[in-house]
């Protein structure tokens, strides 16, 4: 054999090696996943398990529910009114957080035929409730949701809110310390009472104020006593 026909079966050789690795590297070799997005969840909740201890059903992860009839309500019906709540927290600046002035807003609905009004995830979107209406003092209707109107006491580091309506059997006025180890507690009189006193007693006897029958309206004693 020729040096030049053994050099073209050399190379006719190193073609056909050359196509088999290429062979075997194509169907054994790992490819690289295109990447893609994965959405949703398992339809059957029961696969689905809480994070809370106090739900019995273990750690595993998934959507977190908030009472007893989450647990294995179908998809987008409304579960029954729950009978054990979960993950509960206070709202404290240390637990959940401390809820904030002027975004908190409470909120009135017209729930009709919606019995669970603790789990609202699984409404539909023809399902909502409405939000109740009222009519203001220029006779515009508005819907009855908005923030509190709270008012902060930097002595006492202590939230208020405004009073719409005083009721005299149960209403005290008083007056607190503002200073010194005892800042808050009601203050008390040189004879040692708590300085707090309810502005209407059933007795009449230490009453602050009297219902006027024919003006309609309450009106405050005026009377003079020795030292005051």
């Amino acid at each position: 054999m020729s040096l030049n026909s053994r050099i073209k079966e050399l190379e006719d050789k190193i073609i056909a090696l050359e196509a088999k690795i290429y062979d075997l590297s194509a169907n054994t070799e790992e490819k690289v996943k295109a990447p893609y997005t994965v959405l949703g969840g398992p339809v059957n909740k029961s696969l689905i398990n809480p994070f809370d201890l106090t739900s019995k059903l273990g750690m595993h992860g998934g959507t977190i529910f908030w009472n007893d009839s989450e647990v294995y309500s179908p998809n987008q019906e409304q579960p029954p009114a729950p009978t054990k709540g979960y993950h509960k927290h206070s709202h404290s600046r240390f637990s959940g957080g401390a809820l904030i002035n002027g975004v908190l807003e409470i909120v009135e609905y017209v729930w009709e035929s919606i019995t669970n009004k603790h789990s609202q995830q699984f409404l539909t979107e023809d399902d909502q409730p409405k939000i109740a209406v009222d009519v203001n003092s220029k006779g515009e209707t508005v819907e009855k949701i908005g923030t509190l109107d709270l008012s902060f006491n930097p002595d006492t580091q202590t939230w208020g809110c405004t009073a719409y309506e005083i009721d005299v059997t149960k209403c005290y006025l008083v007056e607190r310390e503002i200073d010194g180890p005892n800042v808050g507690q009601i203050k008390k009189d040189s004879k040692g009472n708590d300085m707090r006193s309810c502005l209407w007693n059933i007795d009449s006897t230490k009453s602050s104020v009297i219902w006027d029958e024919n003006a309609q309206v309450w009106r405050f004693y005026a009377v003079y006593a020795p030292g005051i």
